[in-house]
């Protein structure tokens, strides 16, 4: 449930054409050049995300 809440909301984002977890800061530092905004501008709404999620529970019970 957590995976698929984080898949829609990066597809949310995308549709809106909003990057603010950083995505297109972390494209154009390892891609350099005079057209990587320009680029990254193409590549933003056409990307597929994949989401993994990894959680582990090490206790439950109530907090006092």
């Amino acid at each position: 449930m957590v995976g698929m809440n984080r898949y829609f909301l990066y597809l949310k984002m995308q549709k809106e054409n909003v990057d603010p977890i950083g995505f297109g800061l972390r494209y154009r530092s390892r891609n350099m050049g005079n057209d990587d905004w320009k680029t990254w501008q193409k590549l933003y709404p056409t990307i597929k995300f994949k989401v993994n999620i990894d959680i582990n529970i090490s206790d439950t019970g109530l907090v006092q």
